[in-house]
Parts: C-alpha cells; sequence; structure tokens
C-alpha cells in the first residue's frame, strides 16, 4: 500500500474518533451549573475560562437548557457596564460560548419565543420588594437583549415574525403605562429595539427615514441605547402601522 492510502487511512481513522467523542450519547437537559464556589476570589480572566461550559456538554445541552444556561451566566450583569446594551452584550456573549452556541441552534427561536411568553408585565408589581422587582426585569431584559440580536432576527419566518412583533409590541404597551412606577426608559430599551430593527430589517421606510434623519432613533436601532422620551413614543407609533402592514401581507 502506498504512502499516500495508508495516510488517507490515517486521517480518516481520527476523523471518525473526533465524530465518535462530539456525538451526543445522550441529550442534557440540564441547565449548566458554573462553578462559582471554585470561581470566587480567582482573578477576573481565569474566572472567565471557568465558566466556558466544556465542549461536550455545550453541545448536547437541550435548546431549552442551553437558553437558561446562557441566561445564567455568573457574569450576564456586564451587560449594563458599557456606554449602550448592545456594546455590553457583545462583550458577555463573547465571554460565553454557550451564545455561539445558540446563534446555530435552528429552534433557538422557538424556544426562546416559549419563555419569552411566560413572562408576566401583569404581575401585581406592588405586592414585591424593589429588589424583587428589579430581579425580575432584569431577568425580562435579559430575555428581550437575545431575541433583540440579529442572529436570531435574521432568520424569522414570516409568521415567527408576526407574532413576536405582536408580543413585544404588547409588552411595550405595558411596559409604557407603568414606565414611570417601574421601568423607566431603561427598561423599555430591549422592547423597542426588538420593534425597531424588525422594521429596520424590513427596510420599513418610515422607520429608515427616521434612522437616517434622526441619530436617536440611530442610537436606539443600532446600540439599543435611548436618551429621549420621544423615541420610546415614536417607535411604537411606528410599530403599529407596521403591525398592520405585516398582517396584511
Amino acid at each position: 500500500m502506498g504512502y499516500s492510502k495508508v495516510s488517507l487511512l490515517l486521517c480518516f481513522f481520527f476523523f471518525a474518533i473526533g465524530c465518535t467523542k462530539n456525538k451526543c450519547e445522550e441529550v442534557i437537559d440540564q441547565v449548566y451549573v458554573y462553578p462559582e464556589e471554585a470561581a470566587f476570589g480567582k482573578p477576573f480572566d481565569e474566572q472567565i475560562k471557568m465558566f466556558k461550559i466544556p465542549e461536550q456538554t455545550l453541545h448536547c445541552l437541550s435548546t431549552d437548557a442551553l437558553i437558561k444556561s446562557c441566561l445564567d451566566y455568573p457574569k450576564m450583569s456586564l451587560i449594563w457596564t458599557m456606554s449602550d446594551l448592545q456594546a455590553g452584550s457583545d462583550k458577555v456573549y463573547a465571554m460565553c460560548n454557550g451564545f455561539g452556541e445558540l446563534w446555530g441552534r435552528g429552534d433557538k427561536f422557538q424556544k426562546l419565543f416559549y419563555l419569552y411568553k411566560q413572562l408576566d408585565f401583569n404581575r401585581d408589581w406592588q405586592t414585591y420588594t424593589d429588589l424583587e422587582n428589579g430581579m425580575y426585569i432584569d431577568n425580562i431584559i435579559r430575555h428581550e437583549l437575545i431575541i433583540a440580536q440579529y442572529e436570531i432576527l435574521n432568520d424569522l419566518t414570516a409568521p415567527e415574525k408576526i407574532e413576536l412583533f405582536q408580543l413585544a409590541l404588547d409588552n411595550q404597551k405595558k411596559k409604557y403605562e407603568l414606565a414611570h412606577q417601574i421601568w423607566g426608559i431603561a427598561g423599555m430599551m430591549t422592547t423597542c429595539a426588538i420593534l425597531s430593527r424588525i422594521m429596520y430589517l424590513d427596510k420599513y421606510q418610515p422607520l429608515i427615514e427616521e434612522y437616517n434623519n434622526n441619530e436617536l432613533m440611530l442610537l436606539n436601532v443600532a446600540y439599543i441605547l435611548i436618551l429621549d422620551s420621544d423615541v420610546v413614543n415614536k417607535t411604537m407609533s411606528l410599530s403599529e402601522d407596521y403591525l398592520k402592514i405585516l398582517k396584511n401581507k
């Protein structure tokens, strides 16, 4: 047997072993438990390494478990440490290898949307402490921030887009009613981002004109940053009109 044939056989052999190693014997439906206690007190860079989900576990997580593992990432609060939420999410998503895996899942939106629908925007906020409300709001924003990423929005089917747009607009209206008491402008940025980015991707002309001529709208779409409540009002108004167009397509 010639040298080249032996080499080819060896390559095939090692390729086959690699495939076997990467194959999941069973799907893991449990949320990944990060080694937070072990990482406590260690340098930041070392913690980030420790919080990487092992490759074999990562690929075998069900999409439900993967999403929840991403939402539970120990450094998720760093989304608030940058100049805007898009920069903050870019920073965190680069640290957590769960997101790269999530973007490649074919059922990512369906699973995310199911979880998003379970969130209660009509809860009796007054019966909870400020800390409890703050944690609940943060959880909602984590969900919306993931959904607002182009890795999700670019893959929507027409029915999925309508369903998401309707729910996001409904949720934005609920937020708006309690803007002063509960949400503030910061709490409405992610819902507005979902709505405005869908309109931007669809090249809805009134939104594109705002984007090109109003720097505040550009910040909303590109950076998930709202500096003026007028942008919230404009996004809601445009969304009302665009939802009618979506439903009539």
